[in-house]
Formats: C-alpha cells, structure tokens, sequence
C-alpha cells in the first residue's frame, strides 16, 4: 500500500512536533494520527470534511471541553468487535462505550453526524441495568443472589455464635478465622476442639478456627448456589452475545464517529492555539504569511525575529537559492508541513493557504541505510519517489551534494529539466548557480541585514523574494562568527578570490 507521507518525510516536516500539543484523546484518535489514515484524498473528500469542520469551529470553548471529558471515558473497544465478547470485562468495556457514546450523541448529534445507539443501549439495559456500572441480571439471578445473600448472613451470625464461645472460654474474642495468641491459651482452644495448629511460634501460636458443622453445612450450599449463578450468568451472556451481533455495524459505525470528534477536537484547538486559516483547493501551493510553528516558537523562546513565509508553488520546478543558514529547508519543510496538515484535514498556521490535492508528498532523503554512501541513500530515496504513483510534491534538499559537485549540479539540472513541464511538484533548494538559473520559478532566501551581528541569526533576512537568483556569498563570514579561526578563514578567502 502507498503511504501518503513516508517516515522520512514525516521527520523532516516535524509533523509530529507540530501535533504534538493537540493530542488525541481516544485510543480510536491516537491511532488514527499515529497511522495517518485520516487522509483526504479527493477534492469532493476536501468540501465535505471542511463544511463539518466549519461547524465543530464556531462551537464554544465549554461545548469542546465537554465533548473531551466524555470521550476521555471510551473505551477501545475495535479487538472485542473483531475478536467477539468473550469475558464479562468485554462486556463491561461494551457497556462503558454505548453509555458514553449516548452522552456524546446527546450533547453533540447537532454538530456530528452520529449514530443513534437506543436500540444496542436498551438491550444492555435489560441485561445489564441502568448506569455505566455493569450489573447481570434477571429473575432467576436476583433471586439466586437473594438466597446466597441469606446463607452469607447466617453464615456470619455461626461464625459470631463461635467467636462468643471462645470469649467464655478464654476471655478474647477472634477477629479472624486466622489469629495469632499466647501458646498456653492456644493449646486450651485445640483441647475444646475450637482450633488448630497452623504454626508454632514457641510461646505464640498461630491458630485457625475449626468450622462448627453447621458452618460447613452453609459454605456448601453457599457454593452450589454460585455454581448454579455461574451457570445463569453464562447463559445470560450467550444470549446477550446473539443480540450485539446484530449491532456489530453499528458499533463499528459508533468507532469512525468517535475517531471523527476526537481529530476534529484536536483541528479545533489547532486553529484557536495558532490562529489559523480554512485552506483552499487550487493549482498552486500559495502561502501567505505562513508561519512553521516549530521554528516560530524556537524564535520567540530565543528573542529573534521571525520571519512568515510567502511563497507560490507551481506544477513543475520551483528553485530555492541563498546562502547557508538563509531558510532554504525551512522553507521546504513549511511547504511539506503544510500539504501534510491540508491533507490531514488540519487548519493551516498562515493567513492563506492553498494547494492541489496530492497523492503523495516525498522528502528526497540522505536516510541512514547501511551499506550505502549518502549519495547512493539519496539516489535511492529518489527512485522510491519516482515509482509513487499519482501527483507529488517531492521536496530536495541540496541535492546532489554528497559526490563530486560537477556531477552534483549536471544531475540536479537533469532533474530540473525532467519536471519543468511535470504535472508533478518538485520544490528544489540548491547552491548551484547553472540550476538557478535553468529554473523559471525562483525565489531567494537570507540577504544579508546586518554583517556585523555577531549572532549569525541576525544577520541575515529570512523573507523569501521571488524571481531573485543572486546568491549573496556570506559562506566564511558565517563560518567565522561560527568560530572557525580567523587565520583558516583567511586562507580560504585568499581561494576563493576574496
């Protein structure tokens, strides 16, 4: 089966960092974000999900909070609905998630489209009584309970009878069947017949109590009477197995409506923690202030200025050309984070966003197979992405970096070439000037703010201007305010020409 993101991909957007404070709140939800199954792959799948989504985000901040708590109490209960309800505890976790789901469907039907589980709730309410608690009954068990419930009384009013005599006799009195005392006193109650020796102390034994033979008579009556509740109850159950087989559709309908509330939930606070926008389907992959959250929090935690990023990705090639430490792959990784959340049915942390509906999106990775050189790692990740079938966004890091840059470049050119007329979407960062200025579609990342910062960070302008394919060449600079020492960085100055 084709993934629509791959590992690699998955952690080079850092979509799971993205995610991470708007965690499910079901096992149904945390699956569901853990395998990415919840991908919209049409455009008609797109409307749809967006004209319920609308709803769930105009809803309250108390409406939300009440939905979590109730789905904070569903249980998973996917294993019993393939593997069937085999002990009373499948049963009980059955019994949980229809009386939960009823709550959800009584507080929220009018946002989400929600099964209605009256008639699966009215048969666990005739085995099972009322509540969340779960309670096997009927006629013949009640009365079963009653009369086990009668022998237990009595059973405690002989054991008490015995207790009294051995005060008379030895002035105590037992709280246990099992005690410990004094040997001398001890050996009294073996003599009368009231006790035994489980183990000797030397001047403390440890006694039991010999039952009286009414005692003996009770707790055998007591057990044929849960043998015989044992027996009822299973043929209760058997009974309440034929009838949830009935509603297995439902219960499994039940499990995609929970899976559906618990990611909407998590979109919701999405979308009010990072004030985000409703995407767009279109032929492009526009950005307008879009802000990578994991880089924007890094910022504010550190003091810099954060730049949002406006970009327009068209069919074909799109080149990214700067300096080191410009914002070339964070620029990558906020388009890759963004189609990924699209998809996903996410808001977007930007004040526009739009994009094609994509098959699949495919960060061309260095990886970390053993046996291969990096470059071969990469050429590999790159053949895996060609074989996707349907539209990609395939996104390159300074490709063609690990050999020889001769090569590299003649390589990435190749490739630009191959996808200029793709229906694909090939986003492309580079140093290569020949690849730069092959490209149609080119934008610049990091001019130089202030040379003489001595934080490389703010140097630079992280903005991204379209059309520019000047590469400001800050390369030893920056590896000297790094702390490479000044006499290697005059060296290579005198190399390079400088």
């Amino acid at each position: 089966m084709q993934l629509f993101l791959d590992e690699p991909t998955r952690s080079f957007t850092m979509l799971d960092e993205i995610l991470e404070p708007f965690k499910p709140k079901t096992p149904y939800g945390r699956k569901t974000i853990e395998m990415l199954s919840c991908v919209l792959a049409s455009e008609q799948q797109f409307h749809s999900h967006w004209y319920r989504l609308e709803r769930v985000l105009k809803q309250n901040e108390e409406f939300i909070s009440s939905v979590e708590r109730i789905l904070e109490r569903i249980p998973d209960l996917s294993h019993q609905i393939e593997n069937g309800f085999v002990e009373i505890s499948d049963f009980a976790k059955l019994k949980k998630f229809v009386y939960n789901f009823s709550s959800l469907y009584t507080l929220a039907s009018s946002v989400w489209d929600l099964p209605d589980v009256d008639d699966i709730w009215k048969v666990l309410f005739h085995f099972f009584g009322d509540g969340e608690i779960l309670q096997l009954q009927s006629e013949k068990l009640l009365a079963l309970r009653k009369a086990h419930l009668i022998l237990s009384d009595q059973l405690k009013k002989e054991f008490s009878r015995l207790c009294r005599e051995i005060n008379s006799l030895i002035g105590l009195r037992p709280n246990n069947e099992e005690f410990t005392i004094q040997a001398q006193i001890g050996k009294k109650l073996i003599d009368h017949g009231l006790a035994q020796l489980v183990k000797d102390y030397g001047e403390r034994w440890h006694l039991r109590l010999i039952e009286t033979e009414k005692m003996l008579q009770l707790r055998q009556s007591m057990k044929q009477l849960e043998e015989k509740m044992e027996l009822e109850a299973e043929e209760l159950l058997d009974e309440v197995r034929k009838q949830i087989q009935a509603h297995l559709d439902l219960l499994k309908l039940c499990e995609k409506a929970v899976t559906i509330v618990d990611i909407d939930l998590c979109r919701y606070r999405m979308y009010s923690r990072y004030n985000c926008c409703r995407p767009e389907v279109g032929n492009q992959i526009r950005v307008i202030n879009g802000r990578f959250i994991p880089v924007l929090e890094y910022c504010e935690a550190k003091g810099y200025t954060y730049y949002p990023m406006n970009i327009e990705v068209k069919s074909g090639v799109t080149v990214l050309c700067g300096p080191n430490m410009g914002g070339k792959t964070t620029a990558l990784k906020t388009v890759g984070a963004f189609v990924a959340l699209f998809h996903l049915g996410f808001p977007i942390p930007s004040e526009y966003f739009s994009s094609p509906v994509f098959s699949n999106v495919r960060f061309i990775s260095k990886g970390e197979e053993i046996g291969f050189s990096s470059f071969a790692r990469e050429i590999r990740s790159f053949i895996r992405a060609l074989q996707c079938h349907g539209r990609k966004l395939l996104l390159f890091d300074e490709f063609g970096t690990s050999t020889n840059p001769v090569e590299g470049e003649a390589l990435t050119l190749a490739i630009v070439e191959h996808f200029s007329d793709s229906q694909d979407y090939v986003l492309l960062s580079t140093h290569y000037p020949r690849v730069v200025s092959a490209a149609k579609n080119v934008y610049s990342c990091g001019r130089i703010k202030n040379l003489e910062e001595e934080d490389p960070h703010r140097m630079l302008d992280y903005s991204l201007v379209p059309g520019a394919k000047h590469v400001e060449k800050i390369a030893l600079k920056l590896a000297e305010k790094l702390g490479v020492p000044s006499e290697i960085v005059k060296k290579a100055e005198n190399y390079s020409g400088g």
